[in-house]
Formats: structure tokens, C-alpha cells, sequence
């Protein structure tokens, strides 16, 4: 089976992170939501797969995003742990060097699967979140949110490692000035059939 690695980062889902973590099951099959996020049944062809897993990452992005524009609106500004001024929202925000390809391709590059994963067949996305700075560095990444619980323990820790290691991004800026801004990015982890 070959595997790859899809990431799907549109320019509306590099957001801040707080999402809701709920799922629709049918009352028709005792099938928890856990196991409706990460199972992957012989009836489901792999485009219905796809379209599935799309289907969940566009709902986790626009509650992200509209939690995001509240909380901005709430509090556009925070200080992290070092005392910096971080923005919730920017002017201009943060963007990745290159174009939005070029970031899937760094992700595509950089992610290795995790073979417990890959064995389990686990599937789904990961919002990470981290600071791009006045620099354009990227500091303070972490995993807040997942299409389940048994996806966030599998993909956490190595789609926290790419986002860690990524190049200097193109800061965001704030009355013309480079500042640092909390930034999400989804990074969904699917298996080829």
C-alpha cells in the first residue's frame, strides 16, 4: 500500500485554534464517534474516504475561524510566555515564503506517517498552532485540536516536528510594522487505498 500525506491549507484555514470536537453518528449502528473518525470500512470507496475527510476538515476550519474572529474581537492581543506581544489577528497576516503549493509540498516533503498509525489505518487532521514572529520565524507550536482523540495522540507529536522546522515565513504585520501573530494550520495525515 502506498501512503502518502495530504495537506489541505487554504488561505481561510491558517487560523487560530478552538475548535469544537463534536462529531454527528448515526443512532442506527452503536459506532462511537472515535470510531467513526478513524475507522475505515471495506464499503467506503476512497473517494467517498476523501470526500469525507474533507467534508470534516472544512467543518473544524470554519468553527476555528469564527472562534478565531471572536476572540480577536475580545482580545486582539496576548502576551506568551516570554512576555511578547502575540496578535490574535493581524492587518496582514503571516504567510508562508512561496505560494500556498509550495507549503503543501514542504508538508508533503517533511511528514512521515507514523507506522502505528499507518498499521491501525488511522486517518484525520491536525490543527496546530503556533507564533510566526516579527521575524518570520515559527516558535510555540502545538496541537489543540483534531478530528478525534486517537488522531491527535497518533499525529500530534510529528506534525508538531514539521511545523517546528519549518522555513522563515513572511511576517504579519500591524500598522505597517512586522509583529507576531498566532497562526493555525490543518495538516491532514490519509492513507491511499
Amino acid at each position: 500500500m502506498k501512503n502518502i500525506i495530504i495537506l489541505f491549507a487554504c488561505a481561510g484555514a491558517l487560523t487560530l485554534t478552538q475548535c469544537g470536537n463534536k462529531k454527528e453518528v448515526s443512532t442506527d449502528a452503536p459506532v462511537t464517534a472515535e470510531q467513526a473518525a478513524t475507522s475505515v470500512t471495506t464499503a467506503e470507496t476512497a473517494d467517498e474516504r476523501r470526500a469525507r475527510i474533507k467534508r470534516e476538515r472544512e467543518e473544524y476550519a470554519e468553527r476555528t475561524r469564527l472562534a478565531n474572529e471572536e476572540r480577536a474581537k475580545t482580545s486582539p492581543t496576548y502576551k506568551d510566555s516570554e512576555g511578547r506581544t502575540v496578535y490574535n489577528s493581524a492587518e496582514v497576516m503571516p504567510s508562508f515564503r512561496g505560494s500556498e503549493n509550495e507549503l503543501e509540498q514542504y508538508i508533503q516533503d517533511n511528514v512521515n506517517y507514523p507506522t502505528d498509525a499507518q498499521t491501525d489505518r488511522i486517518e484525520g487532521t491536525v490543527f496546530v498552532e503556533f507564533v510566526v514572529g516579527a521575524d518570520g520565524k515559527v516558535r510555540n507550536a502545538e496541537v489543540l485540536e483534531a478530528t478525534s482523540d486517537t488522531v491527535k495522540q497518533n499525529f500530534s507529536d510529528e506534525a508538531i516536528r514539521v511545523v517546528s522546522n519549518m522555513p522563515t515565513w513572511t511576517a504579519g504585520t500591524q500598522d505597517g510594522k512586522p509583529v507576531d501573530v498566532r497562526v493555525t494550520l490543518p495538516i491532514t495525515f490519509q492513507l491511499e487505498m
